[in-house]
Formats: C-alpha cells, sequence, structure tokens
C-alpha cells in the first residue's frame, strides 16, 4: 500500500526526474511529427508545382514551338536576301 509519510526526498526527486525525462521525450516527438508534417506538406506543393509547369511547358512545346520555329525560318530567309 502506497504510503506517503515513508517517501524520502531522494524518491521524490527521482519521480520527478523520471516525469521530467518523460515529458522531454513525449515533447520531443511531439514537435518531430510537426517537422515531418512540413517537410511533407512541402513536398506536396512542389509536386503539384512541378505538375503545374509541365503543363505549361507541354502547351508551350505543342502550340507555340511551331510558329516560333516557324517564324525563325521566315527570319532566317530575310537575312540570307
Amino acid at each position: 500500500m502506497f504510503n506517503p509519510a515513508q517517501l524520502t526526498l531522494g524518491e521524490i526527486a527521482a519521480a520527478f526526474r523520471d516525469f521530467v525525462i518523460i515529458g522531454v521525450i513525449i515533447k520531443a516527438a511531439w514537435h518531430s511529427r510537426g517537422f515531418y508534417e512540413h517537410a511533407k506538406s512541402l513536398k506536396d506543393r512542389l509536386v503539384q508545382h512541378m505538375d503545374f509547369m509541365e503543363k505549361g511547358m507541354s502547351t508551350l512545346l505543342d502550340n507555340h514551338l511551331t510558329h516560333i520555329e516557324s517564324d525563325l525560318a521566315k527570319l532566317a530567309q530575310k537575312k540570307e536576301e
């Protein structure tokens, strides 16, 4: 049975130290979880950005590159004349 009258100062200090160590471990785990979530959201945003940029470059290459090449060919012919 637990009898608080028999506790010594050393036992109280040891129990307090144990609680502090457990608290620090829990706090570190909580903060590392937050860091992981930030890193994961950054990765998701980077993937979304790269998908958007690839779509834009695909549009540029498919739609505009042929016009740019034909304009450059016309300019090159004018320069040769």
